[in-house]
């Protein structure tokens, strides 16, 4: 990036024009100068978007963030601007057209990233007609400037074939994953598992979640082959079903995902696939479909979700280190979920589509021979431009050299997506299954080493894999900046509160992971409740249910925090001492959810200057001294003190929270606001949402009432 900036400042020292003397140039000149910065800043815009829009998902970081949402926005305006500038030039510049074309395809080239919030898929119509208002300019600017030179021709029409696929891809992309499409697409899914589960299917069959005998996931084929017939019917309801006859139906492959299992080629032997890897993302991408119906308002019958647990608790979690598999197997599910929402992967991977990404690749290579060809024997008309901006050392052209730096950056846009798109799950997922239905590739040693090495690249991670910590003792004094914390700048940004600090991340531990899995598997129904069954089975049940029957969960979630921070604080874990894996889940957990779940408290601690002096004024909350009475923080002393006090056992101190936290974690894990996980997806994933999408598929739900 340095080097190339150097490369930019040579350009324009070498012009005879700098930036301070602007002013001093004619109008036409300094147009030109202007147009010629814009392209190339804009250009390095777009170059950084497309590589860095791919960290997405599994980087939760403010700055990043910032920069990705500026980027993406200010490239639209940016573009729009450039067309102008191009279309009002004083001089014509046949290279114009190729460059506006080649800004376009950048614009809209990512394939990493169709669009940064998850509501512009449902206003998916207005966005494709912005975009087609720029397209008009293009060909606006192409009728003003076009020349008849064969070599402008050959490029601008194969520029102009990528940036149609460009634009197809993106606005099909939008359109798939809006809300309304998903209404009357999906409905061939739902009555696949209606059937199956009604009519004699696995409802009959004992399902075997270790062998998967029984299970008839769809994992891909009705893509292509399922379409509606007759004339277009309105969206239905989302909890009824279409009843649809085998005549409305074309050809599918049902077994696909049973083949998967039975495979008989090397590749996903049990020698081979000794971890169910392989097989295990053609069963995230089957989870990801149903998933996706919740995301569109459908329900499942009960009884695919009682053999979804008996997957979950037989199968994905039947060994001791289970919960890796388990986890993985979600990781990969809401990795398609956040391609099929933010990008265009589920477009460019549709079976319809892979023979037109092909014809683009073919239109890219002929493109830049033709560009670089044409480049050869460009020259501008300096006499009647009278433009000074075209000499350079060596005699090299500024436009050669713009036009040398946006090929560039073309090209590199065009290897980056491509190399992540081969390494995608979704081409993992493509070539597991055909490998599965074609023989011929099950007897080829080298189409095997092939998969075997795309399938074992995993380019990014699938999130961030961290949590979010918030403690109320280090955060209670805070003061957030008033220059970016007012009513003005609330228009704008969301607000931080006082006391509303977070902790740093921490990594999210196999301890936790091992933890919350371990307790979910222990489960014999399927629902949740906020902590009861953890004080039960340690058998204190008697002092501290009343801490899981307060008003609110929010309330009970400040409570249990404010009491594991003190006997953190109050019984810490000797230094000589490696932390105890309860110690380890009871912190990270508490700190976890109360970042989820932040109340204000700071107004109580305005007077305690350090740690000493809120650890006596706690003291006195626990011991029925203060005026604070019935307040959250008099709670969470009491409980504090009952758990040291009466308990004293550090040991099982620790248990019992690190018990109760993991209970809590999964009795807010279900929700049926979907909309919220997917848009988290986005800014780096959560934990909770990983366990969502569990308890989703295994039609686990929170108690009506505690």
């Amino acid at each position: 990036m340095r080097n190339l900036m150097e490369m930019v400042l040579a350009t324009i020292s070498n012009c005879n024009v700098t930036l301070g003397s602007m002013n001093s140039l004619k109008p036409p000149m300094r147009r030109l100068l202007q147009i010629d910065l814009q392209v190339i800043f804009t250009t390095f815009l777009l170059l950084l978007l497309v590589i860095f829009s791919s960290w997405l998902r599994c980087c939760n970081g403010e700055k990043f963030h910032i920069f990705i949402f500026t980027a993406y926005n200010l490239s639209t305006f940016l573009l729009t601007y450039s067309l102008s500038l191009m279309h009002d030039a004083p001089c014509r510049n046949k290279l114009f057209p190729i460059w506006a074309m080649l800004l376009m395809i950048a614009f809209r080239s990512s394939n990493s990233i169709s669009l940064y919030s998850l509501d512009d898929n449902e206003q998916w119509k207005r966005n494709n007609w912005q975009l087609l208002t720029k397209l008009i300019r293009l060909v606006w600017l192409m009728e003003l400037y076009f020349c008849d030179g064969s070599k402008v021709g050959v490029a601008a029409r194969c520029l102009g074939f990528i940036l149609a696929v460009k634009f197809l891809e993106r606005a099909r992309a939008m359109m798939a994953a809006s809300r309304h499409s998903l209404e009357e697409n999906t409905d061939v899914v739902v009555d696949h598992m209606m059937r199956e589960h009604k009519r004699g299917g696995v409802s009959s069959v004992e399902v075997d979640p270790v062998s998967m005998r029984g299970y008839t996931y769809l994992v891909r084929g009705e893509e292509e082959r399922w379409r509606r017939l007759g004339k277009k019917e309105a969206a239905l309801a989302p909890n009824y079903r279409m009843t649809l006859g085998i005549d409305k139906l074309i050809t599918y492959n049902p077994q696909l995902f049973t083949q998967v299992w039975n495979c008989k080629g090397r590749l996903l032997s049990s020698e081979r696939d000794l971890h169910y890897k392989l097989k295990d993302t053609c069963l995230s991408f089957a989870l990801f479909k149903l998933l996706r119906l919740r995301y569109a308002g459908y329900l499942l019958p009960q009884k695919a979700h009682e053999n979804a647990w008996k997957l979950t608790r037989n199968g994905l979690l039947s060994h001791e280190d289970g919960y890796k598999r388990a986890f993985r197997v979600v990781e990969v599910e809401l990795t398609f979920l956040f391609d099929f929402f933010y990008t265009k992967y589920g477009i460019i991977f549709h079976p319809s589509w892979l023979t037109t990404k092909l014809m683009e690749l073919m239109g890219i290579a002929i493109s830049i021979w033709a560009m670089t060809s044409l480049m050869k024997h460009h020259q501008r008309d300096n006499n009647k431009c009278n433009c000074l901006l075209t000499n350079m050392l060596n005699g090299l052209s500024g436009d050669i050299f713009i036009t040398s730096l946006m090929i560039t950056s073309f090209i590199i846009m065009e290897l980056i997506q491509y190399f992540f798109m081969s390494f995608s799950e979704w081409a993992k997922m493509i070539l597991i299954c055909q490998y599965v239905q074609k023989k011929s590739w099950q007897e080829s040693a080298h189409i095997e080493s092939m998969i075997r090495a795309i399938c074992g690249v995993w380019l990014l991670k699938p999130w961030e894999q961290k949590l979010h910590q918030y403690s109320f003792l280090d955060s209670y004094s805070y003061k957030p900046s008033r220059l970016l914390n007012n009513r003005i700048m609330a228009a704008f940004i969301d607000q931080t509160r006082d006391g509303q600090k977070e902790s740093p991340p921490i990594q999210l531990s196999a301890e936790v992971k091992q933890a919350v899995f371990h307790a979910l598997k222990l489960k014999n129904g399927t629902d949740l409740d906020n902590g009861h069954a953890s004080l039960r089975r340690n058998n204190e049940s008697k002092k501290l249910l009343w801490a899981c029957r307060l008003e609110t969960e929010t309330q009970v979630i400040m409570v249990w925090h404010i009491a594991t921070s003190f006997c953190e604080h109050r019984l810490p874990v000797r230094s000589d001492l490696p932390r105890t894996r309860d110690f380890l889940v009871a912190t990270s957990l508490s700190k976890y959810l109360a970042y989820l779940a932040i109340i204000q408290a700071r107004v109580f601690f305005g007077r305690c200057k350090t740690m000493e002096d809120w650890i006596k004024e706690m003291e006195k909350v626990g011991g029925g001294h203060s005026a604070h009475k019935g307040t959250i923080i008099e709670w969470g002393s009491w409980l504090e003190n009952l758990l040291v006090n009466d308990i004293r056992d550090e040991e099982k101190i620790w248990k019992i929270l690190a018990n109760f936290w993991v209970e809590l974690v999964l009795y807010m894990a279900p929700s049926n606001d979907v909309k919220a996980h997917a848009e988290h997806l986005a800014k780096g994933g959560e934990f909770v949402t990983h366990l969502w999408a569990l308890l989703s598929h295994a039609g686990i739900k929170r108690k009506a009432s505690h």
